[in-house]
């Protein structure tokens, strides 16, 4: 039997336990801070998503931020996010993770809390990654901690660095989709007739006609992969209308980039068919991915044959040093 939640009796009940805790607190600060805890969580489970699509990792786990004993006077570590295994050349390789995402095209770390991720990962015998996302950008960077740069007392990541020395396509498979400048959708309707003019408008009777995508130099292809489709949806389009003496065609073309990261596609395509806000842990848990990752990788190959993609790029950092 499905019970029906009372919100505000819950409401009492946390006030009555806040009380009885003793805590001198104010709920409206509560209740603010809950929601930056929630907001990055949030951050956090996107990238879990996404290492998950990518098939590339043999663990992903979230680790615990609770550390004893309390009453030590300086944190000496911080733990970060994740601890995950990728799987790199046939090798497990094991990583921690920490997540960051920001308004602003930097990060801007105290000593204490740099030096506090560096102890965590020394001390344990594995490197640390710093996983970032830049809002403006919306693309998720992967970096070793060492590429911060030490300004005074503080340590500083800028947005062009950051890209630089990117591992997302090493690590999690990640890489870059140019399509043909003339890429698009179009659905092609066949006029019958006039069904209704009204005002400026003539309405005909049409029938369809045929669909498909373009290509290199206006090419049409008609067999059109599920990967070909899901790289165009996840890109912002602009609809355009050509009408012939014998035609109506309708066509969808990507503006203002036709570029893209294949890691965005899962979670573009996810966010603009989601009615609500995602929870994408609920998706992981039921593998709710809207195309897999060999899928897309495979129809986007195909799609260079086709001569709808230009070029598909796995980058790779300046340095390498990680990998190599």
């Amino acid at each position: 039997m499905t019970q029906i939640v009372n919100l505000d009796d819950k409401a009492r009940k946390i006030r009555e336990a806040i009380n009885q805790l003793g805590w001198d607190i104010e709920i409206s600060s509560l209740i603010e801070r809950v929601k930056q805890i929630d907001a990055g969580l949030v951050q956090e489970d996107e990238f879990f998503y996404i290492l998950n699509w990518s098939n590339k990792c043999s663990l992903i786990h979230r680790l615990d931020q609770f550390q004893p004993p309390a009453q030590t006077p300086i944190k000496e570590f911080i733990i970060p996010d994740f601890h995950v295994v990728f799987n790199i050349k046939g090798e497990k390789k094991p990583y921690y993770i920490e997540v960051k995402t920001t308004k602003d095209n930097h990060l801007n770390w105290t000593e204490k809390y740099y030096q506090g991720l560096l102890n965590y990962s020394e001390i344990n015998k594995i490197p640390i990654l710093i996983a970032w996302k830049w809002k403006t950008f919306d693309i998720w960077t992967l970096f070793e901690l060492k590429h911060f740069k030490k300004l005074t007392s503080n340590y500083k990541m800028d947005i062009e660095t950051a890209h630089i020395e990117n591992l997302m396509s090493q690590l999690v498979g990640d890489y870059l989709v140019f399509p043909y400048e003339n890429f698009g959708l179009h659905i092609k309707f066949k006029k019958l007739g006039i069904f209704e003019k009204k005002d400026n408008e003539t309405i005909y009777n049409a029938v369809f006609d045929s669909i498909y995508c373009s290509g290199e130099s206006g090419i049409k292809v008609k067999d059109i992969d599920k990967g070909i489709l899901a790289l165009l949806f996840s890109l912002t389009l602009e609809e355009k209308v050509e009408e012939t003496d014998s035609h109506i065609i309708y066509s969808f073309i990507p503006s203002p980039n036709k570029s893209s990261f294949a890691q965005v596609i899962p979670t573009r395509l996810t966010q603009a068919f989601a009615e609500t806000g995602v929870n994408w842990m609920h998706l992981i848990r039921d593998k709710n991915f809207p195309i897999n990752y060999d899928s897309l990788l495979d129809s986007l190959k195909a799609g260079i044959e086709k001569k709808i993609i230009r070029n598909i790029i796995f980058y790779v950092p300046k340095s390498r040093l990680l990998i190599e």
